[in-house]
């Protein structure tokens, strides 16, 4: 891995920062060093020579610079950073932990469509494959990242015409989730007749797998023709959880098939009140 810092001199800095990069996510890791540089560029120091008023001037610089979700982000990185750096011996000192994260407004029940949004964004979706990926996107609630890593591999058929879906994502964590029959046969009537196992789901015009700004650009195109702006494939992954948890789905199994940490991570996330398996609670019609 490149080290991606400007004008960084200090060897065991470098050496600190890729440690504690090493095993996150290309994305992860592009964000991090962002961040980092954005805080060594502040400063002008040397990590071991931060103090908390060094972290607490730069924090009151990023109020000025960012957004509020930017800047949460921002601190809790450099946090991070200083953690694992005291944790691991690499520092003698912590000054992040004293570094207050700051608060922003919950959103998230902002960006869960009803069930008649998206059955909506669904039928006026004029391309056939668009369709089927925002129908994937919405059963599988994945991530935006693993969708695009998907092939016909990760899929394979269960007993009860269904499928079950592979996804490898944040944290490189592995986890499986269900797809109703209506969609797995619609997928498989779609598929080339010389897809192989290593080939893409959904291939772009190019034939090749989409990437994750063409995706971005589809589901806001879908949400913008039905009058609803700013949609990103992370609200499909919201809202696909949100309904099938309003329609029955325990609340545990979401929390594994969404892969979050804890719980209380779900629950917060979702915002509503728990209701025998991923898609069987999905109830909205595909137009397919």
């Amino acid at each position: 891995m490149g080290n991606g810092l400007k004008g960084l001199e200090i060897p065991m800095d470098l050496k600190i920062i890729q440690m504690w990069l090493h095993g996150k996510s290309q994305n992860s890791r592009k964000s991090y060093l962002t961040d980092v540089q954005d805080l060594l560029d502040f400063t002008r120091k040397r990590l071991e020579e931060m103090t908390l008023a060094d972290l607490q001037d730069w924090d009151t610089s990023l109020e000025l610079r960012y957004a509020p979700s930017s800047r949460k982000r921002k601190v809790a990185a450099v946090k991070s950073l200083f953690s694992f750096a005291q944790k691991n011996e690499l520092l003698a000192k912590n000054p992040g932990a004293a570094v207050t994260s700051p608060k922003v407004k919950d959103a998230i029940s902002e960006r869960i469509l009803t069930e008649e949004e998206w059955e909506r964004m669904l039928l006026t979706e004029p391309n056939r494959q668009h369709q089927l990926m925002l129908a994937f996107l919405y059963e599988t609630r994945a991530r935006v990242s693993e969708f695009c890593s998907l092939t016909w591999k990760d899929l394979r058929e269960k007993p009860d015409g269904s499928a079950l879906v592979t996804l490898f994502g944040k944290g490189s964590k592995t986890r499986k989730v269900t797809i109703t029959p209506h969609l797995w046969q619609a997928l498989k009537a779609a598929k080339l007749v010389s897809a192989k196992g290593n080939d893409p789901i959904f291939l772009n015009y190019r034939h090749k797998a989409y990437s994750t700004v063409q995706v971005w650009r589809i589901v806001k195109a879908a949400g913008e023709r039905v009058g609803i702006y700013g949609v990103s494939p992370h609200w499909i992954r919201h809202t696909g959880a949100t309904h099938q948890l309003i329609n029955g789905s325990p609340l545990h199994l979401q929390q594994q098939e969404l892969g979050h940490s804890g719980l209380d991570v779900t629950s917060k996330y979702l915002h509503i009140l728990p209701g025998d398996y991923g898609a069987q609670y999905t109830k909205v019609k595909l137009p397919f």
